[in-house]
């Protein structure tokens, strides 16, 4: 199938660049692969798999480029373009854009009340407790923030609830003897990831060269 004109005007527009070849085979493969202004597009970390493509260079690279001359088009799908999501939430319940602080509230209260349970009993002499070898959920926390354990609950309820709940998550992840509950983790802020198709001035490109 003649491809002429969209190679042409790569070659034209695109000379300099060192993955011009690739350009024109991811362009060739989305036109092959029905990848036009209707498809719901590729993310970029799928264009080399789904197009069967054995590319050298970075398909962001190459993508760039087209999307520079019109022949692919960057979009993402309707709808925010970051997720919130609270990782310890299920199914759609994990998505919070809108109520991050009560969620990241909520997380905290969790993570406080998890504290208190692994605090240790007063009396216990176990050889952790007694020599204060072990490491706590409070102690892990306290550290983290650099405050005396005491102050540790206080701490987390000031300030950006997003931000404590995120550090206080990961100064329990980074030990070895701790882990969090299945009532709260992170607040992660996911970027939605842009798709990209044929533009409809490449696929009038092509069906004219047919």
């Amino acid at each position: 199938m003649p491809k002429h004109a969209v190679r042409e005007l790569i070659e034209t527009e695109k000379d300099n660049a060192r993955s011009t070849e690739e350009q024109i085979g991811i362009a060739h493969a989305m036109w092959d692969h029905d990848i036009g202004p209707q498809h719901d597009g590729l993310k970029r970390a799928d264009v080399e798999d789904r197009l069967g493509l054995d590319l050298d260079h970075k398909p962001k690279t190459s993508l760039k480029h087209l999307v520079d001359i019109d022949i692919v088009e960057e979009f993402t799908r309707p709808g925010p373009d970051t997720y919130v999501i609270a990782e310890w939430r299920e199914g759609n319940d994990a998505f919070i854009l809108g109520e991050v602080t009560e969620a990241a509230e909520q997380g905290v209260e969790a993570l406080i009340e998890h504290m208190h349970e692994d605090d240790p009993i007063e009396g216990d002499d176990t050889p952790a407790v007694a020599d204060g070898s072990g490491i706590t959920i409070r102690s892990a926390v306290a550290d983290a923030f650099d405050y005396e354990p005491h102050a540790v609950e206080e701490h987390l309820r000031t300030g950006d609830p997003v931000d404590k709940l995120n550090e206080a998550v990961e100064a329990i992840e980074e030990e070895e003897e701790l882990e969090t509950r299945s009532d709260y983790g992170e607040i992660l802020f996911i970027n939605q990831a842009y798709r990209y198709r044929l533009t409809q001035e490449a696929v009038q490109m092509y069906e004219e060269d047919e």
